[in-house]
């Protein structure tokens, strides 16, 4: 029996994103710069999906690749590398944990194919707190001068105090909330459902409603309803925080 594939021409493939795009398109493009966007798959309290980091970089790449490609630069968007550091949520399920000197062999392999191709730049576009590539590219630059390589923090961007009222976290918080309102609400649970944060000096931290093991350190962890005040986030607040 044969198999019939439908197809939306109503969505032809974007050239600017490696998923979409063939191999006839990019055999006839230059491409200038590559994005690699990095996150990870772990735990967002409970009222976001564990691929959080990876849905906002996917929309936020994506819709920059756009523009830029619509003023003349030649982009191409990587598919986006799901894994990232968690060795500290290792007590939590299905937390992903890929370490430094994964990234680092997995990057090498991905310049060298770069090289190969002749692009000149590499944007890591990071989207997990957990990832830090600084010493990475110093390395990078090392084994492969010819190709320049940055990386990047969407989310230290810019001030969240210009759009937000809690600026007390940084994983699962207003703002990462707000996005995912925007662009899969889908995917968000009511945030009368979300767990309790631990504080420890000053900065918050997404748990269940169990709690959260100070890993053995004795540190000790206050209990705060914290994502639970967020009840009625706007969803201007989503898109004007990712929206390039």
């Amino acid at each position: 029996m044969a198999v019939t594939i439908k197809t939306n021409m109503k969505y032809p493939p974007r050239p600017y994103i490696l998923a979409e795009t063939n191999w006839k398109a990019v055999q006839a493009t230059k491409f200038e710069v590559a994005v690699l966007p990095w996150g990870a798959t772990e735990a967002h309290n409970y009222q976001l999906p564990y691929a959080t980091d990876n849905y906002q970089n996917e929309a936020i790449t994506e819709a920059a690749a756009k523009l830029a490609w619509e003023r003349g630069a030649k982009v191409v968007v990587l598919p986006n590398i799901p894994f990232g550091v968690q060795t500290g949520q290792l007590d939590i399920p299905l937390c992903m944990n890929i370490l430094p000197s994964t990234q680092l062999a997995i990057l090498k392999d991905i310049c060298d194919v770069l090289v190969r191709a002749g692009i000149p730049k590499l944007v890591i576009f990071n989207g997990h707190g957990g990832n830090d590539f600084k010493t990475m590219v110093r390395e990078l630059s090392f084994h492969y001068p010819q190709l320049f390589t940055c990386a990047l923090n969407w989310f230290k961007v810019e001030n969240k105090s210009g759009y937000f009222t809690h600026l007390d976290g940084d994983h699962a918080d207003e703002m990462e909330t707000s996005i995912m309102l925007e662009i899969l609400p889908n995917l968000v649970l009511p945030l009368d459902e979300a767990g309790m944060v631990l504080i420890k000096n000053g900065s918050s931290r997404r748990c269940g409603k169990a709690g959260l093991a100070p890993n053995g350190n004795g540190r000790k962890f206050q209990k705060t309803p914290a994502l639970a005040i967020h009840t009625n986030l706007p969803l201007k607040k989503g898109s004007a925080t990712w929206m390039p």
